[in-house]
């Protein structure tokens, strides 16, 4: 089982802040209305610290990030959105995590982990919490799931450029720091 070690745990949580005070700016460029369904759902730039968060500390980390990112939804009050906005991220995350396989692959596999968790929990989730008729549910699934495709490019694309730029660094510093074992000091 992967272990935190307090830098991760240190980089999680700023990333996990990063991504709550991203969730409470509201408008551009935090904030961008979909135009397939104006009013209702908005791009924002919440999921992209999650994803560093699983880049740069692995899958525990990344939920970890996650929690906390989505605990400001909760605590504004919007327990749905919380709910939806924690199960898409995970669905991205993990769906990310689980492939072994070049960054191409990855991506594809957590859009379409994104896409088809999210199309059954809209359509299960949104007659109960908002009481819509299932028939306007099916009618907006595919603007959803355009959302929700792009969305997870919105998270993984800059994730990725900023790994990209910083990882070998993060893993070199990383190595600096661990402790010195006794044994091997020479006296």
């Amino acid at each position: 089982m992967q272990r935190l070690d307090t830098r991760k745990l240190v980089l999680a949580s700023i990333l996990g802040a990063l991504a709550a005070a991203s969730e409470l700016i509201k408008g551009p460029p935090f904030d961008i209305p979909f135009p397939l369904l104006p009013g209702t759902v908005s791009w924002d730039l919440t999921g992209m610290p999650m994803m560093l968060s699983l880049l740069f500390t692995g899958p525990i980390g990344a939920v970890y990030t996650t929690v906390i990112g989505c605990s400001i939804i909760f605590l504004r009050g919007n327990v749905y959105g919380g709910i939806f906005k924690l199960i898409a991220e995970l669905a991205t995350i993990l769906a990310f995590a689980a492939i072994r396989r070049g960054f191409i692959t990855k991506s594809i596999a957590a859009v379409g982990s994104r896409v088809l968790v999210m199309t059954a929990a809209n359509y299960y989730m949104l007659p109960i919490f908002y009481s819509m008729p299932v028939s306007v549910v099916v009618a907006i699934l595919p603007a959803l799931a355009i959302l929700n495709g792009t969305q997870a490019l919105i998270n993984i694309i800059p994730a990725q450029i900023i790994y990209s730029r910083v990882g070998d660094w993060w893993r070199l510093r990383g190595q600096e720091t661990k402790p010195i074992d006794s044994a091997s000091i020479k006296t």
